[in-house]
């Protein structure tokens, strides 16, 4: 089911991502992205609250709220910087960066705090390297220049750290948090995105069109937000990370068939690595999964026996910081 809801934030990141585009382009205003993302952010806390009305949570706790408001920070500054990084380029510079970056502290600090790799998703998560870097380099090399000029590079490695901590901060909360990670920081969103950008005069006047790209954007960037929240609960933060790291598929493959964008030979070959390793973490969670049943029987199986949500109960027991 991780794996699942990882490829599935993937894909709604990379439609969201292409439509935040086309309206940044259609929209004759350099800060047009910014004041998109806004909206969308209030149209995510608006479904994200009525889905953790319809869906409460199980239990959420102290250290589920604190590491919440920590990756509030994280995402409202995150999406800014991003914004930035493509604006000052130059992107062969710039994305390649920050995909690398936000795949390497996941894989690289994740095993520190237990979740560790098998054998399959290890594979996985190295492939998925080159793969990320393939696509989101456009098939082209950072030249010698390129990385000499202006601050691209240490501005990508921020972003790649911000959003690799980002996904570190989410595998911390608990299973039974269910959504409301997502809610509560799209709503926080709502009010740092502008603190954070309008001293800055990134944000343009929140026209009709800004609503109307928002409102599309908002309604799907929330469904990956919150499987994203879900996948990163319940899953190796790793290799949920490594699957986000595809959204750029989605985004290209759609470029490439409504206004025929020209999409190099590299970045299919970064794609079908993308899918071996899709394939690979699959396998492993599948493995995972019977040698689970094998276990305990199917007549005990619950999310209880969840070994992630079982190991952070403990833990959480141990410190006196279960509950709210």
């Amino acid at each position: 089911m991780p794996v699942f809801l990882g490829g599935m934030a993937a894909a709604l990141l990379g439609v969201g991502d292409f439509f935040g585009g086309v309206g940044g382009r259609r929209i004759d205003h350099p800060g047009a992205v910014v004041s998109i993302a806004w909206v969308a952010s209030c149209v995510g806390a608006a479904v994200a609250g009525l889905y953790v009305v319809v869906f409460p949570p199980a239990g959420f706790g102290r250290t589920d709220f604190y590491w919440t408001m920590v990756a509030l920070v994280f995402a409202a500054t995150v999406r800014p910087l991003l914004y930035l990084s493509m604006e000052r380029g130059p992107m062969a510079v710039v994305a390649p960066t920050f995909s690398l970056v936000s795949l390497v502290v996941p894989a690289v600090v994740g095993p520190l705090t237990g979740d560790a790799l098998g054998g399959a998703e290890l594979v996985g998560v190295v492939l998925a390297v080159p793969a990320v870097l393939l696509i989101s380099s456009e098939g082209r090399l950072p030249t010698t220049e390129m990385l000499r000029s202006g601050s691209a590079l240490a501005l990508g490695c921020l972003v790649g750290v911000l959003l690799g901590c980002l996904s570190l901060t989410f595998a911390q909360i608990t299973p039974d948090a269910g959504a409301m990670p997502a809610f509560l920081t799209q709503l926080g969103a709502v009010a740092v995105i502008p603190l954070i950008t309008m001293p800055f005069r990134l944000m343009a006047p929140v026209s009709s069109n800004v609503r109307r790209f928002g409102l599309l954007v908002g309604l799907i960037d929330i469904g990956a937000v919150i499987s994203m929240v879900i996948a990163f609960q319940r899953g190796n933060v790793a290799v949920v990370a490594a699957m986000l790291g595809f959204a750029p598929v989605t985004t290209m493959a759609l470029a490439w068939r409504v206004y025929h964008e020209t999409v190099r030979r590299w970045q299919w070959v970064g794609a079908g690595m993308g899918a071996v390793a899709f394939i690979l973490f699959s396998t492993a969670a599948w493995l995972a999964a019977v040698r689970q049943i094998s276990r305990v029987g199917i007549g005990r199986m619950s999310p209880i026996t969840h070994p992630r949500s079982g190991r952070r109960r403990r833990r959480s027991a141990a410190t006196g910081l279960a509950g709210a």
